[in-house]
């Protein structure tokens, strides 16, 4: 899947300074319950819900204080109508600091989780769930750190009541993320007494907002302007809620599962192989190639359920031995993703078609490639290089460069945000010029990009080495039979700019056995969209793969193997 950025409402942060002016019991009583609203230019967008159960134990350590926070979010984030929930358990220290933490999210119909506990040696250990992938990972989370978690406005009133900011003595700390699992600096500053009748004091913060402490210690309000929305303290009575995880994917009873490593270099890729029960001999084989992110065998991608299990499960039960992956850095597989480069992950996908070649319940005379987005780019790179691979199925995949369709997505999430005329064109015109020095061996310096696009240099190995592909010219290489897969409502993949170009370009070298299907309700999962056109919300809701599309696709896989 080509890559998209979706970014929640805002980033609140938790700040504290040390020593702390109040204990935690000056400014709570166990059970004591507190709320606040977010409004949106003006219109309830949500709430936050916040408590303080009261002293506890953890890990046979007395002196603890737990607390529960429930925030429940409902807005237009320029990508659709999104329903979010989240819920968190924290325990600190009598000074704010945490020793445990556990936040669970539920986005739209995925949920995902991220417990975390804070050990000695500024470290602290991690175990993540996404979808059926859990994975575990120590981290470094700095000592004197507090945690921040995504609109957790309690915890905001924790650390600021224990320790405001007075007139010339600005805070400055480190801030945990229990989403991101990074440190990052914060700072705030005192700017003037509340001039309203509860009295109190005004700050600012480094994240640009404005912040309201009443007298007695606790948020008020924060105001964030840039994106019309604040934050209010109310009386209203919260109901807090529980979030349920969503069911693991139960094991067919009639496949053979054996766990595989495909190890190569300081790489190691987990996954499994699937075959039916009762099949003999040497198989027809497929490897299934995952788009951009970060998917687990199953195809879960942060939390989202592509639906790649539905797939191979279909694949499997046409009689093929299928074997899928844990990407690098997710689930059980291992290895560097620091830096990591497009061109990492092709070798990634040749040594799995190197193991499934040499796999002894394959018949290396039938290995097939499925590839999807960014892997419907790769399928054709290894059947350029490897005149064994028997066929290629591309579901939704790019027929043009990658920085053009970026730039596409890029102007349709400008487009639903609101950002239109000259504005649009100038933004689009920033993001171009990024994308053409990238494409170049220039050295890019952060403070050379505007601010708001910085985010772009994380990824710079991986698109200076995607700068180099052509799909278009680098399909005309294969000489198996190839079939391009396309949903007609596919809004990060273009049928018309990319399936047509791949289509044109196969032609045109007289390649002699091509196929294209064109699915006109589907989007780039190959799901039915719900509505006239699709949206990423859309992948936040549970949908099968389209029936019709699988047979399709097996059918295809099946004559080539001749089935």
């Amino acid at each position: 899947m080509v890559r998209l950025s979706l970014s929640i409402i805002l980033l609140l942060g938790l700040i504290g300074s040390s020593p702390s002016h109040r204990t935690i019991s000056d400014l709570y009583q166990p059970g004591d319950e507190r709320g606040w609203i977010f409004k949106s230019d003006g219109e309830r967008i949500g709430d936050h819900w916040f408590r303080y159960d009261g002293p506890a134990e953890f890990a046979g350590r007395s002196g603890v204080h737990r607390f529960s926070s429930r925030t429940r979010l409902s807005s237009d984030t320029g990508v659709g109508i999104i329903e979010q929930l989240y819920a968190s358990e924290l325990l600190t220290r009598e000074d704010g600091r945490p020793i445990y933490h556990r936040l669970t999210a539920k986005i739209g119909d995925n949920t995902q989780s991220a417990e975390l506990t804070f050990v000695q040696d500024n470290k602290a250990e991690a175990v993540i769930v996404q979808g059926q992938s859990k994975r575990k990972l120590t981290v470094d989370a700095p000592g004197d750190a507090y945690i921040q978690a995504n609109n957790f406005i309690g915890y905001f009133d924790l650390l600021l009541g224990l320790s405001p900011p007075g007139e010339g003595s600005p805070i400055n700390v480190t801030l945990f993320s229990g989403n991101s699992l990074q440190a990052l600096p914060y700072q705030a500053r005192w700017i003037q007494d509340s001039s309203t009748d509860e009295g109190g004091i005004v700050l600012k913060d480094s994240l640009g907002e404005t912040i309201h402490l009443g007298k007695d210690g606790h948020l008020q309000k924060i105001e964030v302007t840039a994106q019309k929305l604040v934050i209010m303290q109310t009386k209203d009575v919260l109901e807090p809620f529980t979030i349920e995880a969503k069911e693991v994917i139960a094991p067919s009873p009639d496949f053979l599962y054996e766990d595989v490593v495909v190890q190569h270099g300081n790489v190691s890729l987990a996954g499994s192989l699937t075959r039916l029960k009762e099949s003999q001999g040497k198989l027809p084989a497929v490897f299934f190639i995952s788009g951009s992110g970060l998917q687990d065998r199953h195809g879960y991608s942060s939390g989202i359920d592509t639906g790649t299990h539905e797939i191979l499960d279909a694949v499997t039960r046409a009689g093929f031995a299928v074997l899928r992956v844990d990407d690098r850095g997710a689930g059980d597989s291992k290895g560097p993703t620091s830096g990591m480069s497009y061109d990492d992950l092709v070798e990634d996908a040749r040594a799995c078609l190197q193991f499934l070649f040499k796999h002894k319940d394959v018949d290396p005379t039938k290995v097939s490639l499925i590839g999807h987005s960014e892997g419907g780019v790769t399928a054709p790179i290894l059947a350029a290089e490897e005149p064994r691979i028997l066929a290629i199925a591309l579901m939704a995949s790019t027929g043009r460069p990658l920085a053009d369709v970026m730039m596409d997505q890029n102007d349709a999430a400008l487009e639903n945000s609101g950002v239109t005329g000259e504005e649009k064109k100038k933004q689009l015109a920033q993001i171009r010029a990024i994308f053409d020095r990238i494409a170049t061996d220039e050295v890019i310096e952060p403070e050379s990009v505007p601010k708001d696009l910085r985010q772009v240099l994380q990824m710079l190995p991986w698109l200076r080495s995607h700068a180099r592909q052509d799909p278009s010219k680098n399909i005309t290489k294969v000489t198996c039979p190839i079939l391009i897969l396309q949903g007609g409502k596919d809004f990060q993949v273009s049928p018309e700019k990319d399936a047509k170009p791949l289509v044109e370009a196969l032609s045109a070298a007289g390649h002699p056995n091509y196929e294209m299907q064109l699915f006109p309700e589907l989007d780039h999962l190959f799901k039915k969209a719900p509505g006239k056109k699709s949206q990423f919300a859309d992948y936040l809701t549970d949908r099968p793969i389209d029936s019709g599309f699988l047979f399709v696709l097996t059918a295809w896989l099946k004559k080539q193997a001749k089935k």
